[in-house]
């Protein structure tokens, strides 16, 4: 029995030769696939909600904060007032979201109020003021893709032709997955692409398959298609809702493309066997994904081994020398395809890598470098804060001893003006009532007494005292002729 584990990593040594210029391929391609002109802008940048009111409706409590659209609690929904371009053709919509939910305080029983969904409905007719079937119309004409706790715990797909009331019940529900969203705290990718010519409509959460079917077309649809995203909770609870992106591309993205996985729950509805048409976006290389290779490899190993098990000896031995040759023949092609391999690249590259490595040595030598400068800067603001916090409080605790002192100053300066103020007072009243109580008579009698007993004494005295010193003057010159 011929044992296919001698020929593993060859397998994997061929698969990852093949994935080499691929995934060199899918970057350059990563950096082409800009979102639409119908994307969300930048929340981060968007200074308020009024910014968006050019290409978006808000309704309810939605609202901007920090960079994230919310809807903390009742009703809230965002939508485009644009049509999705290219809506019967091919296109892809991506939805990046976060649930709050905490299952300590008993958010999850608010499943009949609390849910997230994205709309996918004929323009016509739609009536954005009906809040009722989670932050969005009751009747709908097209697709809502929901979110919430009720029956199962992830994503429900639901149809309505617009004349009736939605019922959001598992039965009812055209597909979806399981998705553990609750008390994560982490963003989730909803996913949703179509193409005409590709034949599918797909559903996917963070790459990985939730839905598929080949049996939906959108080229009969009479308008282009309006999309949107809403979201409730209720009042009691603490649980709330995020949009944090929300891109448009008219074109399947690499993403969109490649499935990582199926989701537990997760279906493919209708497969059928079509013919193959073109793409139209032609990739450079064309390229399975790993786990399509995975399963092709499976699978033939399964054949094999049912082969084996199931014949004689001798068809034993006859498909083990096929299975050598086959082997040996693809060894040969392998080693031609190694040999035209060309060595010179690859030495390239490896000097490139070291490039690379120096360049980023250098990059964590220069961060290195400014984080030291960063903590010298950061310690000497904090001393350089100290010494003004120190100076500023000698300076306040100076200003307030001088004002005190001024204002003592001014307290004495103001008792001794107010004692002035009353000895003037006082002898203003004084000399008032003196003159009050003397009359014309009485005045002219004392000028008259006055002068006989002051004056002429006065008068008298000095003319005796000059009389005395002119004979004392005369005495002393005499004295000296002497």
């Amino acid at each position: 029995m011929l044992h296919f584990s001698k020929f593993l990593p060859l397998y994997l040594a061929t698969n990852v030769l093949a994935l080499l210029p691929e995934a060199h391929i899918a970057r350059l391609d990563e950096y082409n696939q800009a979102p639409g002109p119908l994307s969300l802008p930048n929340l981060l940048e968007v200074q308020s909600v009024g910014d968006l009111e050019n290409a978006w409706s808000l309704q309810g409590d939605m609202e901007l904060e920090a960079g994230r659209l919310v809807v903390k609690k009742n009703l809230g929904s965002i939508w485009a007032h644009d049509t999705l371009e290219n809506s019967k053709d091919e296109w892809t919509i991506e939805v990046v979201f976060r649930n709050s939910e905490q299952v300590e305080v008993d958010d999850h029983l608010f499943y009949d109020t609390n849910g997230f969904a994205f709309w996918l409905l004929d323009a016509y007719g739609l009536m954005l003021d009906d809040f009722l079937n989670f932050g969005g119309p009751k009747k709908y004409d097209g697709f809502q893709f929901l979110i919430n706790n009720k029956d199962r715990r992830g994503l429900k797909i639901f149809a309505n032709d617009g004349e009736h009331e939605a019922v959001n019940v598992k039965d009812a529900a055209l597909g979806g997955c399981d998705i553990n969203y609750l008390d994560s705290m982490i963003p989730f990718t909803l996913r949703v692409s179509y193409s005409a010519k590709t034949n599918w409509f797909k559903v996917q959460i963070d790459n990985n398959l939730c839905f598929k079917t080949d049996k939906l077309t959108f080229g009969n649809i009479p308008r282009e298609l309006r999309f949107g995203v809403s979201a409730s909770t209720n009042e009691v609870s603490k649980e709330y809702w995020e949009v944090l992106k929300l891109n448009v591309y008219p074109f399947l993205t690499e993403n969109a493309i490649d499935d990582h996985g199926i989701i537990t729950g997760g279906s493919i509805k209708h497969i059928t066997v079509t013919d193959k048409q073109a793409p139209t976006h032609t990739p450079q290389i064309t390229r399975q994904s790993l786990m399509e290779k995975t399963r092709q490899f499976q699978e033939s190993l399964q054949r094999e081994s049912a082969e084996k098990n199931g014949g004689n000896t001798q068809e034993g031995t006859a498909n083990f020398d096929s299975s050598l040759t086959d082997i040996s023949t693809k060894l040969a092609i392998l080693e031609e395809m190694l040999n035209k391999v060309d060595m010179s690249k690859l030495e390239n590259l490896e000097s490139v890598l070291d490039d690379v490595k120096k360049i980023q040595m250098q990059q964590v030598e220069v961060l290195d470098e400014m984080k030291n400068r960063y903590n010298k800067f950061e310690s000497l603001l904090a001393t350089l804060f100290k010494e003004v916090s120190n100076t500023m409080s000698l300076l306040h605790e100076r200003v307030v001893n001088e004002i005190r002192d001024h204002l003592k100053e001014l307290s004495i300066l103001n008792t001794k003006v107010e004692l002035i103020s009353t000895n003037h007072k006082s002898f203003h009243d004084q000399y008032k009532s003196v003159t009050e109580s003397l009359t014309p008579n009485d005045s002219s009698e004392f000028f008259n007494v006055v002068l006989k007993w002051v004056l002429l004494p006065l008068v008298v005295g000095i003319a005796v005292l000059a009389t005395f010193v002119y004979r004392l003057r005369k005495d002393i010159k005499h004295l000296k002729l002497l």
